[in-house]
């Protein structure tokens, strides 16, 4: 493109007097422009808004909508406002012109004017228009270009994320094997863990202090919860009666041990959030409201909500599945044990969401059994 070329825009001629117009009119034309026409302000405005032009040429004094009001309409209106405006006015209304300035206009001529001095005028304004216009540009083709690099960042990090969380899943699957009762535990334990964090995640209270990663942490950390039984012998582990009282001891340290092999690996991960509620979730999930469990005796809101989600989650899979030590349970059954444990085994303000995901939980059941 040519400097000639550049300089070249369409520009709108806003003044009232028909014989001022058209010369003003025939002076832009020579410079190469093309024009439009308004007799008023109020037209003036409409036409702006019909087609956005390169720069208008605007008079002051004008019926219905001055030039002044012009202005402050362009000044309102996002679409407008950055519009060149040059202001044509009398001489000696150097008020008016300093009025105008203040408010947006780009430049000013005083009546008469010669053909120099409109070129000069026109071509600084439009360039500024086309500089502007460019750089608005450019900033919507990196916007663009941001948001398709943050959809490839994205889908990366969703592919690892995926390939990291089968991992571990496989990981406890692998410890969970161990364990001839299960069954499928893990996937159960997890989806209860996510209904339930869903639940706590829409209440303003519950959900204070929790990331808002907190439902998809859930879901991947409390697979966790028994990773620790890979330290208990297989003659305590796979008993089929019931335990001696140092047998249960050695029982409970899994979740210690659990607790120690994910604090190491969280060292080593600083910042990941699941890991760190896999640790809470595997050490505290045996502790209890009231401040019975173990392996801390903690008690109430000290106990991470993580732990207190996948405690209830973890003894409800374990009532509704039969154990060497006991029969399955029904839905209806267990679920009226865990509401019994409500300030006992379990908080108070889980038990009540528990009691609305009823169903959800007999419906996880019925189709991971």
């Amino acid at each position: 493109m040519s400097a000639e070329e550049a300089i070249q825009g369409d520009v709108l001629v806003v003044e009232d007097s028909p014989i001022i117009r058209r010369l003003i009119v025939d002076q832009v034309v020579k410079l190469g422009h093309t024009t439009r026409e308004a007799e008023n302000g109020r037209i003036g405005l409409e036409k702006m808004r019909e087609r956005i032009p390169d720069a208008v040429i605007l008079d002051l004094m004008m019926p219905e909508v001055s030039g002044q009001e012009v202005l402050l309409q362009m000044r309102e209106d996002d679409a407008l406002k950055q519009i060149p405006v040059i202001v044509v006015t009398a001489l000696g209304d150097m008020d008016k012109i300093v009025y105008c300035i203040e408010n947006g206009a780009a430049d000013y001529m005083q009546k008469p004017f010669r053909a120099p001095i409109l070129k000069a005028r026109l071509t600084a304004v439009i360039e500024r228009k086309r500089m502007h216009d460019r750089e608005i540009e450019l900033q919507r083709l990196l916007a663009e270009h941001n948001a398709v690099l943050e959809e490839r960042v994205r889908q990366q990090v969703l592919q690892i994320t995926a390939a990291q969380t089968g991992t571990i899943f496989a990981m406890c699957k692998l410890s969970e094997s161990r364990d001839l009762d299960t069954g499928r535990h893990l996937e159960r334990v997890r989806e209860f863990c996510r209904t339930l964090a869903r639940q706590v995640m829409g209440i303003p209270d519950q959900a204070a202090g929790l990331p808002a990663s907190f439902v998809d942490d859930i879901f991947i950390a409390a697979p966790l919860h028994d990773i620790g039984k890979v330290g208990i012998p297989d003659q305590v582990l796979q008993k089929p009666g019931k335990l001696t009282d140092s047998e249960f001891s050695m029982m409970k340290t899994h979740s210690a041990i659990g607790a120690d092999v994910l604090r190491d690996v969280s060292a080593q991960n600083p910042g990941n959030s699941f890991l760190s509620m896999g640790l809470d979730v595997t050490r505290f999930h045996h502790e209890k409201w009231d401040g019975s469990g173990y392996p801390d005796g903690l008690a109430g809101g000290a106990i991470p909500m993580s732990a207190r989600i996948t405690a209830l989650a973890d003894v409800y899979d374990a009532l509704t599945h039969p154990r060497c030590y006991k029969p399955a349970f029904s839905h209806a059954e267990s679920a009226g044990i865990i509401l019994d444990g409500a300030g006992k085994h379990f908080d108070p303000a889980l038990i009540a969401l528990f009691g609305g995901v009823q169903q959800e939980f007999e419906r996880i059941l019925r189709e991971l059994d």
